[in-house]
């Protein structure tokens, strides 16, 4: 047994939940994240117990299960259930010794003092559950998804109406559960996670994030974790993860499919097709779930929330934050997650549906207005402000970035790519879900002081012509805000491969007027040295007011520091060059809401 997994049982608890009453005669209120007078918080209690549920092909997965309590004992009513498919361990003891619960981080625990079960299954090959992964979100673990459900939904305290809820990995076992249509499934609200697998891990074919990293012993093989209660000296726990070795190694199956149609030469299958939920898109609509999609501006999965809301025809909303990966900021996610649920699992008609379907926040938006409501993303009022790319630019050395063309232009600059660029300050990159600043990184072209706020608020795209003195490289561009004083901070990015600029026909109902790069190995197109070359690429979404006083800047580079792929590139490395004469036009355009007032160098 390892030595990290405790021996101690965790026996059925009974523990205080924080409790709220509302009056007889409170007014019904429901919006995003107020919600009054429509559910009452009937129970201050809760009760958990633990077990292991035999999938059909044998497998035991581990399942822990909080019922609302009375008195010490579970309440003998049925509930609706919400539970979490994770990978991570349904409950465990860190490093301090303290016991860890993912349904609180979730913010799912306040559902129980308003009569739900809440329940977290460890996936198989993780956490307490027996078997080996395959893969990485595969049909296998859909599957899993479909017989919990209607597991839960069997139960003698359950209703039999199920949702399912989680974020990022879990965001994405939360897509899975609906393709498989289980027809107790009634609603879903996946968070901070990708829609299109192949576009979010090697968005621009360049696999350079999180889904990279090494495997963790702690949170991806199980150690640590929470026995089930029949385990009552965690030798089960101990078998099981002794089984997880066994399984694929995320970094290594990415790292062996370098095109979307690529056959993994470890499951020997088109595997970003099947772990892909756009993939099920038809599946997910028949099953008529009601969908709830979450996200921030500054994480990865931006975009992928934005394509999952507009390639759905199921009730559903968009809540974009203004803040990193799965968090939440002061907003009070209990609070939305009860509005939904009660919705769509209790029936209860407090207006959901007949609100506007996408609620966002806005970066530096003044107190008072940081919410804003809409009917479509992106906005039907944006603009497009169209700003060039001019003037002499070396690393350390701004260029230009101007309203209007230099029609005498006849520049182009270039740099030597730094394959070993660093952050500026101390970053931990094992799992960094947004880049960090470097100093003096690639070429950079920047606006004038802005007179007045400017609203940028949709996708931001750069139209770039460069060249190569080898036949590919990668180019990342960062959309930066910088203070008077010179501090920057990162509005959005985006990445490409220059042998996938190609554009092919999108297989989306709505792609928001935006290029789509397939990366399909019949669509790359090697550079020839020294000949330009034109790249279009979307930087991911966002919506951001610029102060007046910042300057906007755009940074190209050939390396991202979370870019771990990035030491197996050209030796030695190549040198860019950035075209902007009469030929070779680059430009951003910037969706703007309102006006943009910067003006060009020398008036």
């Amino acid at each position: 047994m390892p030595k990290n997994t405790p021996r101690l049982a965790w026996a059925a608890c009974v523990l205080l939940l924080p409790f709220h009453s509302p009056q007889a005669s409170e007014a019904k209120e429901s919006r995003p994240g107020v919600y009054r007078g429509y559910s009452e918080a009937r129970f201050s209690e809760w009760q958990k117990t633990s077990q292991y549920v035999t999938m059909s092909d044998g497998v035991k997965l581990a399942v822990d299960i909080y019922r609302p309590a009375e008195n010490g004992r579970a309440v003998d009513e049925k509930f609706p259930v919400v539970w979490i498919h994770t990978p991570y361990r349904r409950a465990y003891t860190d490093a301090k010794g303290e016991l860890v619960n993912p349904l609180e981080r979730l913010h799912l625990m306040p559902l129980l003092s308003h009569g739900y079960v809440v329940a977290a299954v460890d996936t198989r090959g993780r956490g307490a559950s027996f078997g080996a992964r395959r893969g990485f979100q595969d049909r296998t673990e859909a599957r899993d998804a479909y017989e919990m459900t209607e597991w839960f939904a069997k139960q003698p305290w359950s209703t039999g109406a199920i949702g399912v809820a989680g974020c990022s990995y879990l965001g994405g076992t939360t897509w899975h559960a609906a393709t498989m249509m289980a027809p107790h499934l009634r609603a879903i609200a996946p968070g901070c996670t990708d829609f299109d697998k192949y576009g979010f891990v090697s968005r621009g074919g360049i696999t350079a994030q999180f889904n990279t990293r090494p495997e963790n012993p702690g949170q991806d093989y199980g150690q640590g974790v929470v026995p089930v209660e029949s385990d009552t000296d965690g030798r089960q726990a101990a078998s099981a993860i002794a089984e997880h070795i066994k399984g694929t190694p995320m970094a290594e199956l990415w790292a062996g499919m370098s095109y979307r149609d690529d056959v993994s030469p470890l499951l020997r299958v088109p595997f970003w097709r099947e772990s892909s939920v756009a993939s099920y898109t038809k599946e997910i609509e028949r099953s008529g779930v009601g969908i709830f999609i979450w996200g921030n501006w500054l994480d990865e999965g931006s975009f992928e929330a934005t394509l999952a809301y507009n390639n759905l025809n199921n009730p559903r909303k968009l809540w974009m934050g203004e803040w990193g990966h799965c968090e939440v900021g002061d907003f009070p996610m209990a609070t939305e997650f009860l509005r939904f649920f009660d919705h769509f699992l209790k029936k209860v008609d407090n207006g959901w549906q007949r609100e506007a379907p996408i609620y966002y926040r806005t970066v530096n938006a003044p107190t008072g207005k940081e919410w804003s409501s809409t009917d479509q993303w992106p906005l039907a009022n944006a603009r497009n402000q169209l700003l060039h790319l001019g003037g002499s630019a070396s690393p350390g050395v701004t260029g230009r970035l101007t309203s209007k063309a230099d029609a005498t232009a006849t520049v182009s600059n270039e740099f030597t790519v730094n394959y070993d660029p660093k952050c500026s300050g101390k970053v931990d990159l094992y799992f960094l879900m947004w880049p960090c600043g470097v100093e003096q990184h690639g070429l950079s072209y920047t606006t004038p002081a802005l007179s007045a706020d400017a609203h940028i608020a949709g996708h931001p795209m750069v139209d770039l012509w460069i060249s190569s003195t080898t036949p590919d490289a990668d180019v990342f561009v960062y959309l930066e805000d910088v203070a008077p004083d010179g501090t920057a901070s990162i509005v959005t990015h985006g990445r490409l491969r220059a042998s996938h600029r190609g554009e092919q026909p999108t297989p989306y109902r709505n792609f928001m007027g935006l290029p789509y790069h397939r990366g399909e190995r019949q669509d790359a197109e090697p550079l020839i040295p020294g000949k330009p070359a034109r790249l279009r690429l979307d930087l991911l979404p966002t919506s951001t007011i610029i102060k007046a006083g910042h300057r906007v800047r755009l940074t190209v580079a050939g390396a991202d520091p979370r870019q771990r792929s990035r030491n197996v590139q050209f030796d030695p490395p190549p040198t860019l060059t950035i075209h902007h004469d009469r030929a070779h036009a680059s430009q951003l355009t910037l969706p703007v809401v309102g006006t943009f007032t910067a003006k060009v160098h020398g008036e």
